[in-house]
């Protein structure tokens, strides 16, 4: 008999943490950071002590209270205050490995935590993404899954015991484990390299959808996925529902796609004469190709920040149809930084950054962009905020939002704010032009209805309650912590 416990992820969106058990093998799919139940006790400046490695996250129940499946090095900080419920880290393996749908932190951010033994399944897409990331950051405690520091941090970082990883396994269509074959597919999603799995074993197939849409521009890859999944004839389904919004709750608004934000943001491109803004996320590669072409189309010049650079530079080496650092339209915008003299050395010293002056990058500062404002598409998003200060745009710029409005009362805060600065420098309201990373509500409908499943289990979802209007006594609605059996 197989099990699967929901240990985080329902009734809420994101902090996908699931637990499969099938034919003798134990997996979990997905092991995320519950951006909600952490904002209840942190934000910027109020953070997990490092300093009590796992007993922070352990004590507000944060974390699964699991034996045997967090690293050593951060257990022994409960121990010595005489908590042995989670175990020393010497435990024989609890998880076979955790398959990770894609890069996004509510799903792969707290595999940090996990035992370094335990193998990561996922894309190369996706592993690739989230190494970048990590080389333009200050280690983050919560979020460092490949470049992790060991606590505690005693040692310098030149000694090889001061970083520990997690070690990733690329893969592609099936993979065997004794009687488990998992197969993995591409989906579509606002980031590259998602996935949804089947998992077959002796107690017949599960589906497990990760997040995924049906009206972007690979939607033909959700579609193979579904095609696929349906061929199982699966006893199980385990589908997000991030857009159900409630029967009271109309989500037409949401639903662009990509070729509508395209013919939007052209419109407003074209009628633009000062500096355009646009924000969004670099990670998407689609949103962030629409851009790049509408710069062309406009004759601009595509700014990008360092640190997207750098995250373009590995994007491109990986092979995901972005154009290289050396594209005569794409120039790297330096901000100020340390001196604020723009001293070379004293002010760009880390090595990233180093790596990517070695590649004979295109920089170009504020004062420069002043001169013709008109030339430029900057990409910037809210933590950029602060150069609105040195570009001081003229009249007649535009800032253009391409990203999810606020759905959390921090999110809300930060959209306040954000706001204000486009108030005093001329730019509100803002442009919202979007395309949602995840299936609408009809689409979710369809997806669930092609597959066909005996059991359709809701995740990542605020209304789980949708499917059962639509689907019936089919649903079954977990809680938090409960574990069904197949």
């Amino acid at each position: 008999m197989g099990k699967i416990t929901f240990y985080d992820g329902v009734k809420e969106i994101g902090g996908t943490k699931i637990f499969l058990e099938i034919s003798k093998k134990r997996f979990f799919l997905d092991f995320g950071m519950n951006y909600k139940k952490r904002n209840l006790f942190f934000e910027e400046y109020l953070n997990p002590r490092v300093a009590n490695g796992i007993g922070d996250l352990y004590f507000l129940d944060l974390i699964p209270k699991i034996k045997g499946l967090y690293r050593k090095d951060l257990v022994k900080f409960i121990r010595q205050e005489g908590v042995e419920e989670l175990g020393d880290g010497k435990e024989k393996d609890f998880v076979d490995g955790v398959f990770l749908s894609h890069a996004h932190f509510d799903h792969s951010g707290y595999i940090t935590f996990l035992r370094e033994e335990i193998p990561v399944y996922t894309s190369k897409i996706t592993e690739t993404i989230l190494r970048a990331m990590e080389d333009v950051s200050v280690t983050q405690f919560e979020t460092s899954i490949f470049k992790f520091i060991r606590r505690p941090a005693v040692k310098t970082y030149k000694d090889p015991e001061y970083y520990g990883t997690h070690n990733a396994v690329n893969i592609s269509g099936k993979l065997t484990f004794n009687s488990v074959n998992v197969f993995s597919y591409p989906v579509d999603h606002s980031v590259p390299g998602a996935m949804g799995f089947v998992f077959t074993g002796n107690e017949g197939a599960i589906v497990y959808t990760g997040d995924l849409r049906l009206h972007g521009k690979h939607a033909k890859d959700t579609e193979d996925f579904v095609e696929n999944a349906r061929a199982f004839k699966p006893k199980i389904l385990i589908i997000e529902g991030t857009n159900l919004r409630g029967e009271n709750k109309s989500s037409e608004k949401e639903f662009w796609t990509e070729e509508k934000v395209y013919e939007r943001a052209r419109d407003v491109i074209k009628k633009t004469t000062g500096l355009v803004m646009a924000d969004f996320s670099i990670r998407d590669v689609n949103r962030f190709m629409t851009f790049y072409n509408l710069a062309k189309e406009n004759k601009r010049k595509f700014v990008i920040t360092l640190k997207d650079a750098y995250l373009l530079n590995a994007m491109h080496n990986a092979g995901m149809g972005v154009p290289s650092l050396n594209d005569p339209l794409i120039y790297v915008y330096l901000k100020k930084k340390k001196t604020g003299t723009y001293d070379m050395k004293k002010d760009y010293s880390e090595k990233w950054i180093k790596k990517l002056f070695e590649l004979n990058i295109k920089t170009v500062k504020a004062s420069d962009i002043r001169k013709n404002e008109g030339d430029y598409v900057f990409v910037m998003r809210y933590w950029d905020l602060q150069e609105l200060i040195d570009l001081r745009p003229p009249k007649g710029s535009k800032y253009i939002h391409s990203s999810s409005e606020a759905h959390s009362e921090e999110q809300e805060i930060d959209e306040w704010r954000m706001n204000n600065w486009l108030k005093k420098f001329g730019l509100y309201p803002r442009e919202h032009i979007h395309a949602s990373g995840h299936a609408r509500k009809e689409d979710l409908f369809k997806i669930v209805s092609e597959i066909n499943p005996e059991i359709i289990i809701p995740v990542h979802t605020e209304h789980p309650e949708e499917y059962v209007n639509k689907f019936g006594s089919k649903v079954k609605i977990v809680e938090e912590g409960e574990t069904i059996s197949f």
